[in-house]
């Protein structure tokens, strides 16, 4: 596994987490776990911003699709195709107004 491409998954994701969180809003956390389990090694990116409404799920890993005002809308579609190549499955649970859970899982090799 290439490491630049794991620190490239890890860091997106928080970033997309941090930019979900109001500015003033004064509990505000990010939680990024890895836990190992059998043969898999799971990381979980975990933020309490504003969520993904319905309407967004099934678009949100396709490229250029983005909810910001700037940016490209490339990252969550780079991430997927980088967990993808490593025999990775990328998946997500969101509630709107409370937060965002995004779980990477890799084989162990």
């Amino acid at each position: 596994f290439d490491r630049t491409q794991l620190i490239r998954v890890v860091t997106n994701l928080v970033k997309n987490g941090i930019q979900a969180i109001p500015y003033d809003q004064p509990d505000a956390q990010i939680i990024v776990s890895v836990i190992t389990d059998n043969n898999l090694v799971r990381i979980d990116v975990e933020d309490n911003g504003i969520g993904i409404s319905e309407d967004n799920k099934a678009k949100i890993f396709e490229p250029k699709f983005t909810t910001k005002s700037s940016g490209m809308g490339l990252g969550l579609a780079m991430v997927k195709n980088i967990v993808e190549t490593y025999d990775g499955n990328i998946t997500f649970t969101s509630v709107l107004g409370k937060g965002t859970i995004f779980t990477v899982t890799f084989p162990k090799k």
